[in-house]
């Protein structure tokens, strides 16, 4: 249910892109484990028959010598972990891009370790603080040493992980991949399968009340500069229902708005309450940066971005820009079996209630080929996959729009290759495979 997802989106968007958030969580957990712990060992172990002599002969002062050595054990290897997570990121931004960072900074893996570190700091602290009170709140500890060893193994696995994580995921394909799930996961949300064509061809067929016959309009401004992060849609058609009006939205999630500039305009027959323009502004978050929760554009342009970078003379890496392109390819594909959301919301009463811009085929398509195809003209390799992309786009298409753009990128393609000095065999090459993708439509 997207609507739900949207109110609490870009809170949700922070929280996953944030260091602060998982490690925040564990602390607070290893404070009521570590209150918890001292609390049974003081009250039940103290007070009843219960003798363990392996874990409660164990002397107080080796207790809090070993918890001293764990304790500045584990704000070592913490610095150590905060300084590699800092490497990678630096590496990540001069190879991949600086908008690739929040990938990294999103990785659960990354936030586990570094809360599993600092909650074994701060359970050592807390405990140790407990066994050096004085009488009469003196106590044996037992179960408390027990779980700061146990925290103290189970941190030596994380940091081996750790090593291995960071190694991994600095590699450019398993960095590709991620975004590519990330991408696949909004298209699932945002797009509807084939089986839903029946629903919007019905709402289609709809009376829709004419803008023109809607004497009042009025302006909804932009109270701040950023980029539309999300639009929630169902809260638009319930407030345009409850005042009876038409909401004409003009932009969509990704678009770049200036403070004041209008983002929607209420259509009405009847005067409207002021609270409305603030209501409506209210559904249409901005913010500072773009995120891909409404806009699968964003991650089309991640992956665009590492190609471009690679296809860069200073990095000069062809199979990561192939990589990216086949992951575009099988999205493409993907996409020609969806439709897309309908650009008018109606009420339980068939009454038109919100028009905006939605994003088409050949939006996220151009947005996906054009700035590669235009870099890598120069670039034999990386063409001829261009073209077998395409290749296995038209056999995929399902309607003209597919064909167009297809066709379109096709001719720009040979038209650039024909204006360069190639070897024969190279022309040939492309050619052959030109000619494959005309002939699909023949």
């Amino acid at each position: 249910m997207l609507f739900n997802v949207v109110k609490y989106a870009p809170i949700i968007e922070k929280a996953r892109t944030s260091f602060w958030f998982v490690p925040s969580v564990m602390v607070f957990s290893s404070i009521i484990l570590a209150v918890a712990s001292v609390y049974f060992d003081a009250s039940y172990i103290n007070n009843s028959k219960l003798k363990i002599p392996l874990i409660y002969a164990i002397d107080v002062d080796a207790i809090r010598s070993l918890l001293g050595t764990i304790a500045g054990a584990m704000i070592t290897v913490t610095s150590i972990a905060f300084s590699i997570t800092i490497v990678a990121l630096t590496l990540a931004s001069s190879q991949f891009g600086p908008r690739l960072l929040r990938n990294f900074m999103m990785d659960p893996g990354t936030q586990v370790v570094l809360g599993a570190f600092i909650s074994n700091f701060l359970y050592c602290i807390l405990v140790f603080c407990a066994i050096s009170f004085e009488a009469p709140y003196t106590f044996k500890p037992g179960l408390t040493v027990v779980i700061a060893v146990l925290m103290t193994c189970i941190s030596v696995g994380v940091l081996i992980y750790f090593i291995h994580h960071v190694a991994k995921s600095i590699q450019a394909d398993v960095v590709i991949d991620d975004v590519y799930e990330e991408l696949q996961n909004a298209i699932q949300n945002l797009f509807p399968t084939n089986s839903k064509q029946q629903n919007f061809a019905e709402n289609s067929a709809l009376i829709e009340p004419d803008v023109s016959q809607r004497h009042t309009q009025l302006k909804v401004a932009a109270k701040c500069s950023g980029y539309v992060q999300t639009i929630d849609q169902q809260a638009l058609v319930t407030l345009a229902t409850k005042h009876n009006v038409l909401i004409e939205c003009c932009l969509r999630p990704g678009d770049f708005i200036v403070k004041d500039a209008v983002i929607a305009v209420v259509h009405s027959n009847m005067a409207v309450p002021k609270t409305l323009i603030n209501d409506a502004a209210g559904k249409i978050i901005l913010g500072a940066r773009r995120t891909p929760v409404q806009d699968p554009e964003f991650a089309i342009h991640q992956l665009v971005e590492i190609a471009l970078r690679a296809l860069s003379p200073g990095i000069n890496d062809p199979y990561t820009a192939i990589t990216c392109i086949d992951k575009l390819n099988a999205v493409l594909c993907g996409l020609t079996k969806r439709n897309f959301p309908s650009p008018q919301d109606f009420d339980q009463a068939g009454m038109l209630r919100l028009s905006c811009k939605v994003l088409t085929f050949r939006d996220i398509a151009s947005a996906a080929f054009e700035q590669i195809r235009q870099q890598a003209n120069r670039d034999v390799a990386v063409t001829i996959r261009l073209l077998d992309s395409l290749h296995n786009l038209i056999m995929e298409a399902q309607n003209d729009e597919h064909k167009h753009f297809v066709f379109s990128q096709t001719k720009m393609i040979e038209e650039q290759q024909n204006k360069l000095s190639l070897a024969e065999d190279d022309l040939k090459t492309i050619n052959k495979r030109v000619a494959s993708i005309y002939s699909v439509s023949k």
